[in-house]
């Protein structure tokens, strides 16, 4: 059966080619329309297709801020060489040296030991010993350090030390060691000197201007410390432990010898050379010893001593003593003072310790019955002799004793002190004057083991 639906093709001349499958003529064959191709991605309106673009990925911080020095990297450069031409002269010229400048305001260099040695009349042996205690590794330069004394209002350093290298690192000794200093001051090194002797505690100032390095860093600093050490405190403790009389006497006139003690509290060793001391009781000069070669490091130092004794004053002013005695006796004591005469080394008077000493006076206290047996020893020298005849021969039959002891019941009697009163009155009349005399034998053979 033939389709109902054929072609009309009567409008259609007789050599046009027959329509395409791709909507134009041309023959059924395979030629190749001439009609633009579509492309693939486009989607038929009729099929409703579409295709969405790949979504872009978020960049991370790390890569943002590389992509952004990337390409700012050229004004950080700028404006860190700005920050460095800022901040490096701050840093070396402001920040370290106070850094530096703070821990040496923080030193406390506590002074340990040491010594001060007089040599002549205008140089000193000079020890100390301290420490420096840093955080930072540090080495000082050799410097000069000024030793000064605080409480004069102007600045006046008494000697001058010099600092060897040091290489600081925590806890560092720092020691100068046998230093031949000049006195640059000597009214200042008196002045300090009295406060060594007459105070528990003395302050010693020291000033200098250390040259720093921090590796290869370097910087300068100003040191000014005062540290407290303790000092002489009036020699208290002095004491004359052992008397001897030379009978006669040498030639050039030395009749006493013996011990004393010189106690130094202080931390500071001190060296004074020969040192002549005015005996003294009340204000009367009784005697002149000389102690050799005083060096007195810490603590109690018994030294040697001779001098003369003058007998002929003691007799003369017998009664002005036993006044100048009367509380030291009433308890059973002999009180001697002493006073600085001269301090000599190699020769030389050395006068800003003579200025101190000679101006000062210290007080032994010795019993009776002590300076009694040391008297009485020197004259029997060991032997057995009996006492009582030792003083018969020294001071005769005339009592000397007797004399002494009478002024001394006289003193008694007129004392205005209630107590000294009582205090005679309780004594029997017999044991007084004459009895007197041989209650002393009585007790000085009872010292000697007589009975």
């Amino acid at each position: 059966m033939t389709s109902a639906f054929r072609e009309d093709r009567s409008h259609f001349e007789a050599n046009s080619p027959t329509t395409s499958v791709h909507g134009g003529r041309g023959d059924d064959g395979e030629g190749t329309s001439e009609a633009p191709a579509r492309q693939s991605g486009d989607a038929s309106s009729d099929d409703h297709v579409q295709e969405k673009a790949a979504a872009v990925a978020p960049l991370t911080k790390k890569q943002k801020f590389k992509r952004h020095c990337g390409r700012f990297w050229w004004w950080y450069l700028i404006g860190f060489v700005i920050f460095l031409a800022i901040f490096l002269p701050i840093l070396f010229l402001v920040i370290i040296p106070a850094i530096v400048q703070r821990i040496l305001d923080d030193q406390t260099m506590p002074i340990s030991g040491g010594q001060f040695l007089a040599v002549s009349p205008t140089l000193l042996n000079v020890s100390i010993f301290t420490s420096l205690d840093s955080p930072l590794p540090a080495r000082i330069d050799p410097m000069t350090l000024l030793l000064y004394n605080k409480d004069t209002p102007t600045f006046s350093p008494f000697v001058n030390v010099t600092l060897p290298e040091l290489h600081i690192k925590g806890t560092t000794e720092l020691n100068i060691k046998n230093q031949i200093v000049t006195v640059t001051n000597e009214t200042e090194l008196i002045s300090w000197f009295a406060n060594v002797f007459d105070q528990p505690t003395v302050t010693l100032s020291s000033r200098g201007s250390p040259d720093i390095h921090l590796g290869a860093l370097h910087t300068n600093g100003h040191l000014d410390k005062t540290v407290t050490v303790n000092s002489l405190n009036k020699l208290d403790g002095f004491a004359i432990q052992d008397l001897q009389l030379l009978m006669p006497a040498k030639e050039n006139g030395t009749n006493i010898q013996g011990f004393l003690n010189l106690p130094n509290w202080g931390t500071l060793d001190l060296g004074i050379g020969n040192l002549s001391l005015n005996l003294m009781s009340g204000d009367l000069r009784i005697g002149l010893i000389t102690v050799y070669d005083v060096y007195l490091p810490r603590g109690n130092n018994i030294r040697y001593f001779n001098g003369e004794l003058f007998l002929d004053t003691l007799f003369q002013n017998i009664g002005t003593i036993l006044s100048s005695q009367g509380d030291a006796l009433s308890a059973g004591n002999i009180q001697i003072n002493a006073t600085g005469n001269a301090t000599v080394v190699n020769g030389q008077h050395i006068r800003f310790i003579e200025t101190i000493l000679n101006n000062r006076t210290v007080t032994s206290t010795t019993s009776v019955v002590k300076l009694a047996s040391d008297l009485i020893g020197s004259f029997t020298n060991g032997s057995q002799a009996s006492i009582p005849d030792v003083l018969d021969e020294v001071f005769g039959n005339t009592t000397l004793i007797q004399e002494i002891l009478g002024h001394w019941n006289t003193t008694k009697s007129n004392s205005t002190t209630t107590t000294k009163r009582n205090l005679l009155a309780s004594i029997p009349r017999s044991v007084r004057g004459k009895g007197a005399l041989s209650l002393f034998k009585l007790g000085m053979k009872m010292r000697l083991g007589k009975f």
